[in-house]
């Protein structure tokens, strides 16, 4: 390949696009900057052996054409790994491109110490979110950067694909989320589900391959009467049908335990108008919103319960719209998200967005501003490194969607996903935290322990003889919470340090899985082994990545591992025998435990059995599903013993 017309070619792209609504000055001052990257990366090449400074370019590319940050950013992309990689200060950079910009690649500069707090991987992370309370352009470019990464990781050793894509699942993709770059997160989440399990990726991806073509008429004709609708209305629409990703398929079947041809939404149809500007901007687009969604339950009969308002209350990374789901004539849901242009530009690049509320300093809005604080905390807290609690705290401000609760005066408080009413508690106040004896949501009286839904209404009642206990630590999930947990339990002499885990206890590996292993940290030879899937080791990817070690275990006849298997189905006489002889006499399965419940004519049946391998497990849960009246089967994913 001729990778000098290749550089030319990429180069001139992107100064190209880089020239759209760009004073001649800044342009020219990205040409230099271009220029000053390319000497410094001059003689490098990449691991697929391409000329390093197409990263840089790709990376300045994201950053200008898909996030739409400025000119300054821009540079700093360009220049991202100079100080890195190279001979070149920032000094250097300082004098000739400005303190802004040498401030963005200090914060991009991966720190090079001879002893870490933590890892080196925590400590980067730690220091990324540090320059958050001063600016949150540099995490928006190491975003950038990360994506271009993962679009190239084929290159990469499996060692090396395992430790990027467990800091993506864990840190990037979700960190992408909370600044509402819906696209980058989702992109990132793909490629890691791609290069993690490749085997389940391209099972899915077939599957929807399939689903897309068989449904193609299905959906032209609940999609035809809504535009007709629109176009008579005088309402300026476009709808759109997005395909959830492959990643998102995988993990919806995996929480809610069900099989694909169980799953509601595959397909979002997405109604993006152009808003007639009122007396109010927000004012008059919410209307619209609640005008077309009027409309629809005209011509669809909607699912109940299914309305989200997501304009008077938005998400916590600033997402607006209203989402409802309607009755296709075939009898299935079909889901439908409602905004207006401008909400859906914010959905595409979220913080970068001024939007026309919640607007905090310097445009970016308030949402972001509390996410900053809280990141503050976490990053300046004095026990950091002592405890090993930061990564924990990162998931759980970045990680899963939230919900708005409500305090008996009607104080709106926003809580992650699964929060718990002691979440809500230390919401509060950290001293109604530690002192909460019970809780009242929607006024009946139960434990401080209990699940909150959105829209509850709780109350607290507290008392001064109350004091946190240890198991508290597993009933929340706000870093708040458990740093205010954890702070108690010390000044009570309580230990808390984390135990180890141990081998296959928490994801019940098989030989035949998707495998990742991590030497011991105790100077042993011994190799911990998880699915690659599993979160306990996407945890350690991010946070050991240098001691991951490939591991593939080939199955042995006289070797069984531990499993269990979910069936489900209509009852009728001889059914679970049936199952029990294909295992036992067909299958030569030893069963360790078999616990059975029927309801209503239906039966569930939990199997604890030894298998071989992954294959052989797989074949067996086939076989199976070949039983009349077997609606499902499969594997669950927790060892009996964990």
């Amino acid at each position: 390949m001729d990778y000098n017309r290749l550089v030319q070619e990429e180069r001139d792209v992107f100064l190209k696009n880089a020239e759209e609504n760009r004073l001649p000055q800044d342009l020219e001052r990205i040409k230099r900057a271009y220029e000053y990257a390319y000497k410094a990366h001059e003689n490098q090449k990449r691991k697929n052996g391409e000329p390093y400074i197409l990263h840089p370019i790709a990376v300045a590319r994201i950053v200008n054409e898909e996030i739409g940050l400025g000119t300054n950013s821009i540079i700093a992309s360009l220049l991202h790994d100079v100080v890195e990689d190279t001979s070149h200060t920032l000094d250097e950079i300082k004098e000739l491109f400005g303190d802004d910009i040498a401030f963005l690649v200090g914060g991009l500069t991966k720190e090079k110490k001879e002893e870490y707090e933590l890892s080196m991987q925590v400590d980067n992370i730690r220091k990324m979110l540090m320059t958050i309370q001063y600016d949150i352009r540099a995490l928006l470019i190491k975003l950038a950067d990360r994506l271009h990464n993962m679009r190239t990781l084929a290159s990469m050793p499996l060692r090396k694909q395992m430790k990027i894509t467990g800091e993506t699942d864990f840190f990037f993709a979700p960190l992408a989320n909370r600044l509402g770059l819906y696209r980058v997160k989702t992109e990132l989440e793909n490629l890691s589900f791609r290069f993690r399990s490749p085997e389940e990726y391209n099972k899915i991806r077939n599957i929807l391959e399939g689903y897309a073509q068989d449904t193609e008429l299905i959906r032209s004709r609940f999609v035809a009467p809504i535009e007709k609708l629109l176009k008579e209305q005088g309402i300026d629409a476009q709808v759109t049908q997005d395909i959830r990703s492959v990643y998102s398929i995988w993990k919806h079947m995996n929480q809610k335990q069900v099989p694909f041809r169980r799953l509601e939404s595959i397909y979002v149809f997405n109604i993006v108008f152009e808003p007639n500007m009122g007396n109010s901007c927000a004012v008059s687009e919410k209307n619209q919103c609640l005008q077309i969604y009027s409309l629809l339950t005209d011509l669809y009969l909607e699912k109940v319960g299914s309305f989200h308002n997501y304009i008077d209350n938005p998400k916590a990374n600033g997402y607006e719209a209203l989402h409802c789901m309607f009755m296709t004539e075939h009898g299935t849901w079909a889901e439908v998200h409602i905004r207006s242009t401008r909400m859906e530009t914010a959905a595409v690049r979220g913080c970068v967005v001024k939007r026309d509320k919640n607007v905090g300093i310097g445009g970016v809005g308030a949402w972001v501003e509390e996410f900053r604080g809280t990141l503050k905390d976490m990053v300046y807290r004095d026990n950091f490194g002592k405890d090993g609690f930061f990564l924990e705290g990162v998931k759980a401000n970045l990680y899963s969607d939230d919900i708005r609760v409500f305090t008996p005066k009607g104080e709106q408080i926003l809580l992650p996903n699964n929060a718990s009413a002691l979440d809500f508690a230390y919401a509060i106040h950290s001293e109604i935290g530690n002192q909460a004896l019970f809780a009242r949501v929607n006024g009946m009286l139960c434990s401080v322990k209990t699940v909150l839904k959105r829209g509850d209404r709780v109350e607290i009642g507290t008392s001064e003889d109350i004091m946190p206990h240890k198991d508290w630590l597993d009933a929340v999930v706000t870093y708040k919470a458990k740093s205010c947990i954890r702070s108690a339990l010390r000044k009570q002499n309580i230990s808390i340090i984390p135990s180890r885990y141990v081998f296959a206890k928490c994801c019940s590996p098989l030989p035949g899985d998707e495998l990742l292993g991590f030497e011991a940290q105790d100077g042993s030879d011994k190799v911990y082994v998880h699915t690659r899937n599993c979160e306990l080791a996407i945890q350690l990817s991010t946070e050991y990545g240098e001691t991951i070690v490939d591991v593939d275990i080939e199955a042995d006849e006289r070797t069984y591992y531990p499993a269990i298997i979910h069936t489900f189905g209509v009852d009728r006489k001889g059914i679970t025998f049936e199952i029990s002889q294909v295992i036992s006499e067909e299958w030569k399965m030893n069963i360790n435990n078999m616990t059975v419940t029927t309801k209503d004519e239906l039966f569930t049946c939990d199997i604890y059995l030894e298998v071989r391998s992954a294959q052989e497990l797989n074949q067996m849960i086939s076989r199976l599903e070949s039983i009349l009246g077997v609606e499902d089967v499969r594997r669950v994913f927790i060892s009996p013993t964990a």
